[in-house]
């Protein structure tokens, strides 16, 4: 039997306390350490302020070039669901530009300090899920026919679009694009989503956000069964937060977090 002691719990949640100068996060580089998270700049620098006009502790970044299809990557280290799990990641974000933004919030397999993939993108009904590994979370983009944030899961560059899952809106497999959550995504509204993987590689998705019938908590949108992912993958915890065009967007974070239970037999 391996030895055990009582911090059994693994993970960070970093609620961005504090304020601190401007930085700048360079492009193309293996990262920018802040505390027990990563962040990853992509397509053009970043700017990171503490916003300091709304209270609890809030994070704004910036493209610095305005580019397109630029934004940032916050990943910390991976966990493996058969001997971590049940993994849970959440995040709380909202974006000042609706109409040009693109966010993904969950487990990623694949994580380049580089230039992080964002698994989904989506153009006007047409899905791309880009080589990450192995996916599950939620993601949005303001490119939709629909507009709304769904729920997906991918295998190295494929979306699992028949995998089994029980929805809110009941659907019984993922489909082309995901469950719709219901949500609307309005300008300066926050988002809060949580998802979670059991040691089985069964999956569950839940968000809050305006437009949701339930105002009160975050509301289960889909489980995804158990045979979908790989529960012996390594998984990183990932925020994307992205724009497709020049719209200038700012995003907010309050919160990004993730918790598992160590591996004494590692």
């Amino acid at each position: 039997m391996a030895i055990q002691e009582a911090f059994g719990k693994l993970g960070f949640f970093e609620d961005f306390q504090g304020v601190a100068a401007s930085v700048s996060v360079a492009d193309a580089t293996a990262g920018t350490r802040v505390n027990d998270i990563t962040l990853v700049a992509i397509g053009s620098a970043v700017t990171f302020t503490y916003t300091v006009d709304e209270s609890g502790g809030i994070a704004n970044f910036v493209t610095a070039d305005n580019d397109a299809a630029s934004g940032l990557a916050l990943l910390s280290s991976p966990m493996v669901p058969s001997s971590n799990g049940t993994l849970v990641v959440v995040g709380r974000w909202k974006a000042s530009v609706v109409s040009d933004f693109r966010h993904f919030l969950g487990w990623q397999e694949t994580a380049s300090l580089s230039e992080t993939v964002n698994p989904f993108t989506l153009s006007g009904t047409t899905l791309t899920a880009n080589s990450a590994g192995q996916v599950v979370g939620f993601y949005f983009d303001a490119q939709a026919t629909t507009d709304d944030v769904r729920f997906m899961a991918a295998s190295d560059g494929t979306a699992s679009t028949t995998a089994a899952v029980t929805a809110r809106e009941g659907s019984t497999t993922l489909g082309s694009l995901g469950i719709l959550s219901g949500a609307t995504v309005a300008t300066d509204s926050w988002i809060t989503a949580r998802v979670e993987i059991d040691t089985d590689g069964t999956a569950r998705g839940y968000l809050g956000a305006a437009g949701m019938g339930n105002q009160t908590g975050l509301t289960l949108v889909a489980t995804l069964k158990k045979g979908a992912l790989d529960a012996d993958a390594l998984y990183h915890p990932h925020m994307h937060l992205s724009q497709h065009s020049t719209g200038g967007v700012v995003h907010e974070i309050d919160y990004f977090g993730a918790t598992g239970h160590r591996d004494w037999a590692a």
